[in-house]
């Protein structure tokens, strides 16, 4: 009777022990199969967690999924696609909504967009170089004949005469086909000569002893740095120290690269895309101007124009080049259309944009750029030629793929009416910019017609002329 208690005890503890050692193992399968169902339904996951991430950053809106056939894709990197609003993986821009198929429009300034895969990369043996500053002059050798008085007279071309001034030194060598020492001399006039109608430069040299003879014919170099020539001469070279409570970034639009805000917000050309935050380079300060009377500046927001009828400035980069250097580019990555210069800019690994620039004259073997690019950015030296030809013949490829072709609010050069015969909501019908670059638009009525402007100072040139800029308007 004693033994009863002790083996009831006994098998308690083995019932326990065995509930215990099942409970162990299922822990370590349910752990097992949760690990699997995550991973099977990783991307269902991800895109709640994307959608509940948008939520809490771009309130109701950014909360519900895409609608039918539509889609959210990256204006910077196309190829980030999603079925619910986010965040880019690459550079973390909001994702821009789009109807599935369509292509995605290009930012402003791109002409055509390329991505390659990393085999076609190095089969077409594509390179890339960096975009800075450096101290460049444009050589111009002038061929000329001494004179009894000692002095050199050189011709000068009407090609090169910007660049040739007096004052500036040259280096005279006999024009025998040997290399000689160059005798150092000066530049001491330039001046038409009315008998010969055409261009003259008169050279002394320093070294009177190694004068060649008179009647000898030589070759002058002389050398201009272009940070002296136009346009690059009028370019911001002076960085003003940082004063505290500047502006250290702006918020940029991805695909319309003139608006410029001091904070978050959308769009105002077509209040889709989030405007990013873009932080300033070193050699940037942000300054605030009137874009329709540029002479209106200021330094700090909040100032006005008064042409415009009191119209806030709108804030711009200004980008500072060391003194005496310009931006340049290697020759071999400048391609000429004929009408335009164009360079391929690296965006991401292998993504290429066309871009145009402003080139100033050749110098050696590399060309200064006076605008269109920044210092920093990545562009094709060899292979460059290859892109272009690929835009060209397979225009599928470089702009439907990726992003659709300029439209006409990318090109708003043209006499206003003429150019834009048909109505474009995005675009003001006087000046022909992007409605929202100069700030909140303006909606004028004129006979019952309400017409949206880009400001206060195109309402009295459009009610002054209505024919002029409104389709379909008869004179009055």
């Amino acid at each position: 009777m004693m033994e009863s208690p002790s083996r009831l005890k006994r098998f308690t503890r083995v019932i326990l022990l065995a509930v215990r050692t099942l409970q162990v193992r299922l822990r370590f399968i349910l752990i097992l199969a949760a690990a699997f169902a995550v991973v099977g339904r990783w991307d269902t996951l991800r895109n709640y967690v994307d959608r509940w991430m948008s939520g809490l950053v771009g309130g109701g809106d950014a909360s519900r999924s895409a609608p039918p056939n539509s889609e959210y894709f990256c204006p910077m990197d196309p190829a980030v696609v999603s079925t619910w609003p986010g965040k880019c993986d690459i550079c973390n821009m909001a994702l821009v909504r789009r109807k599935v198929g369509d292509a995605a429009p290009l930012p402003s300034g791109v002409l055509a967009r390329m991505q390659l895969s990393p085999y076609r990369i190095q089969l077409a043996g594509i390179q890339t170089a960096l975009v800075e500053y450096r101290p460049v002059a444009r050589e111009v050798a002038l061929s000329g004949i001494v004179r009894d008085e000692g002095l050199v007279r050189c011709r000068v071309l009407e090609s090169d005469r910007p660049f040739v001034v007096a004052g500036q030194a040259a280096e005279v060598t006999v024009d025998d086909g040997a290399r000689q020492p160059a005798a150092k001399g000066k530049v001491i006039a330039v001046a038409v000569d009315p008998r010969e109608s055409r261009t003259n430069a008169e050279i002394r040299l320093d070294e009177p002893g190694r004068m060649p003879a008179s009647g000898t014919r030589v070759v002058a170099t002389v050398r201009r740095p272009v940070a002296e020539l136009e346009p690059f001469r009028s370019l911001p070279s002076d960085l003003p120290p940082l004063v505290k409570g500047e502006l250290l970034a702006v918020y940029a639009c991805p695909r319309h690269a003139e608006v410029l805000a001091s904070d978050r917000g959308r769009c105002p050309v077509d209040r889709n895309d989030e405007l990013q935050r873009r932080p300033l380079l070193a050699n940037q300060r942000v300054r605030w101007w009137c874009p329709m009377h540029p002479n209106i500046t200021a330094e700090k927001s909040g100032a006005s124009c008064e042409a415009c009828g009191g119209m806030t400035l709108i804030p711009r980069i200004i980008t500072y080049r060391p003194r005496g250097e310009v931006l340049t580019v290697p020759e071999s990555a400048v391609v000429d259309t004929g009408n335009r210069a164009v360079v391929f800019v690296e965006g991401m690994p292998g993504m290429f944009d066309s871009v145009e620039i402003v080139a100033g004259p050749r110098c050696g073997d590399v060309y200064p750029v006076a605008s269109g690019l920044e210092p920093g950015q990545r562009v094709a030296t060899r292979g460059a030629f290859l892109l272009d030809a690929e835009t060209r013949l397979n225009p599928g490829l470089a702009a439907g793929y990726f992003g659709a072709s300029r439209g006409a609010r990318d090109d708003p050069a043209g006499k206003a009416g003429e150019s834009r015969k048909a109505a474009d909501p995005g675009v003001c019908p006087v000046s022909g910019k992007p409605l929202g670059s100069m700030g909140p638009p303006v909606s004028v009525t004129i006979d019952g017609q309400t017409v949206p402007l880009c400001c206060k100072g195109c309402e009295a040139r459009l009610r002054a002329s209505p024919e002029k800029y409104l389709p379909g308007k008869q004179p009055r």
